[in-house]
């Protein structure tokens, strides 16, 4: 039970930070367009469609996919791929080689790992919390959630007001690897187990 809680409460601590890491990029990425590249209406559009385009071109086989994998692998290398996705736009800045479609690659790239790391965090809960427990966890998840969504755009334009839009991603990037190093490290995945050698 101690190892479950446990696996519990990294679970719910990563993927709150998550969800303000990405609510930081949501602010950091279409701002980085504006202020380093003089993106207009039309760019920002494109910005935005290519990142809602992976939902629609990998949705629905992501979910097949990931039915056949181990999902903690599949958590882990999601967030290992968008932090290094992210951080390579401050690395762009700096270097002053930042282009429109470097951020449009990013955003893809990010749109994708998105996918497969939404479809896989939902189906991992099972795996940590035995099912009496479920509702609660799912509730606890929830709320963990709702308060990065609230407080992640007012940290996100703080960042860009003091470090600039670029490298207020960074501190995304750098998020995503620490939560891939947390959920790397959980253990006690009894559900998986059964259809997996390991979770």
């Amino acid at each position: 039970m101690i190892a479950v809680m446990g696996d519990l409460q990294r679970f719910a601590w990563a993927n709150g930070v998550t969800q303000l890491g990405t609510q930081i990029t949501l602010v950091a990425l279409p701002l980085t367009a504006v202020f380093v590249l003089d993106a207009g209406a039309f760019e920002l559009g494109v910005l935005s469609a290519v990142q809602t385009a992976a939902f629609l071109l990998v949705g629905l086989p992501a979910g097949v996919w990931v039915d056949r994998w181990r999902r903690r692998p599949v958590l882990v290398r999601a967030e290992l791929v968008r932090g290094v996705a992210l951080a390579t736009v401050p690395a762009a800045a700096w270097l002053d080689a930042l282009t429109l479609p470097h951020l449009y690659a990013v955003a893809l790239v990010l749109g994708v790992g998105t996918v497969f790391f939404d479809v896989a965090q939902m189906s991992f809960l099972p795996a940590i919390v035995p099912v009496e427990r479920l509702e609660r966890a799912n509730g606890r998840l929830e709320g963990t959630r709702q308060v990065p969504v609230l407080a992640g755009p007012g940290v996100g334009g703080w960042l860009v007001a003091a470090v600039t839009a670029p490298f207020a991603l960074l501190a995304d990037a750098v998020e995503l690897r620490v939560d891939a190093a947390q959920y790397g490290l959980l253990r006690s995945a009894r559900w998986a187990a059964r259809r997996w050698p390991t979770a």
